[in-house]
């Protein structure tokens, strides 16, 4: 029996780029070495088209390659020929939604996607959602795409605050999409409750983090409101009484998983269509974007010490319920036979 084609990953070299995350998680489980490309993502720049054709070109003739979302664009003059060498698209989400970026500059995303996609034989998505949002926008065939939803490591369980009052962690990039500010005012309805907010976030949009800063500060919420370093994330999963979450979208959101892993109660905006589903017994799900609903499930989960608890157990029990990642390599696997 022949020995599979080997694989390579095409990433972006900046630790934020969209999607990247779910497509390094997805190549460690088969030990698929990662090719980290320069330039700007996701809106490509020269050095970007130029970082993608050297790449290309120096790719061994039985290699197979893995293209991350975030590097996608810069592949797009290249396109013609990702079939013939069986690339294969990780793909998050759809780019532009993904990006939180200016319409106008999504819709240039939103073409040189579907430009790529319409000519890459084979997709992995994150979820059915997202693998439905590919097929809607960028009109690709259902049956190219092959949904794999991240593995979720084991994570401790956390201990939890201790009081007084009520530590809320999120976690998301400090982008526009992450939608923090949406929570942010949320919570500044609840002055009322003793709640402390720690937002974990790497990569930074412009002025959007010192937006937040500013609108914590018009809100009464500066002494509430913090912005965590990646290097405090273990302790602060670990004190945390309850997890939130404003963005809401078709990928699979890794921190829910996370949180569920940990046994902790959420509330998050999202619908039908956000990944891992969120058990009605382990939190409380807000409509995308709905300030006043999502205040609503904040309220009575820091008010509720008896519920909180209640809906630990179960987060924990559909946290064990989560793929990890033996299942998601031999799937893995199968997709790339």
């Amino acid at each position: 029996m022949s020995s599979p084609p080997p694989f390579v990953l095409f990433a972006s070299a900046l630790t934020d780029g969209c999607g990247d995350g779910y497509a390094r998680r997805l190549a460690a489980l088969l030990d698929i070495p990662v090719l980290s490309l320069t330039g700007r993502t996701p809106l490509a720049d020269d050095a970007a088209y130029a970082a993608a054709r050297a790449a290309w070109e120096a790719l061994a003739a039985e290699t197979r390659p893995l293209i991350a979302l975030s590097v996608l664009p810069a592949f797009a003059p290249l396109a013609q020929q990702l079939g013939a060498r069986g690339a294969v698209v990780v793909a998050h989400q759809p780019l532009a939604e993904a990006s939180g970026l200016p319409e106008a500059e999504r819709e240039w995303l939103a073409v040189a996607e579907r430009q790529v996609l319409a000519l890459a034989p084979d997709l992995i998505a994150s979820s059915e959602a997202a693998a439905e949002a590919i097929v809607r926008e960028a009109a690709v065939p259902r049956g190219r795409i092959t949904v794999i939803a991240p593995p979720t490591p084991q994570l401790s369980r956390a201990r939890g605050s201790g009081g007084p009052g009520v530590a809320i962690l999120a976690k998301g990039a400090l982008l526009s999409a992450s939608a923090h500010e949406l929570l942010i005012v949320a919570l500044g309805g609840l002055t009322d409750l003793d709640w402390r907010l720690a937002i974990l976030g790497a990569g930074r949009e412009g002025d959007y983090a010192a937006h937040l800063t500013r609108l914590a500060a018009e809100l009464g919420l500066a002494a509430r409101v913090r912005f965590a370093l990646p290097a405090e994330a273990e302790t602060l999963w670990q004190e945390a009484d309850l997890f939130a979450l404003a963005a809401a979208g078709p990928g699979y959101r890794m921190a829910a998983a996370a949180a569920l892993k940990r046994g902790l109660p959420l509330a998050i905006c999202g619908d039908a269509t956000t990944a891992p589903e969120i058990p009605p017994e382990a939190g409380a799900v807000a409509p995308p974007g709905d300030r006043t609903q999502l205040a609503r499930a904040l309220r009575r989960l820091i008010f509720d010490r008896e519920l909180r608890q209640e809906m630990a157990e179960a987060a924990w029990r559909a946290g064990a319920a989560l793929p990890g990642a033996e299942a998601a390599a031999e799937r893995l696997s199968e997709a790339l036979g």
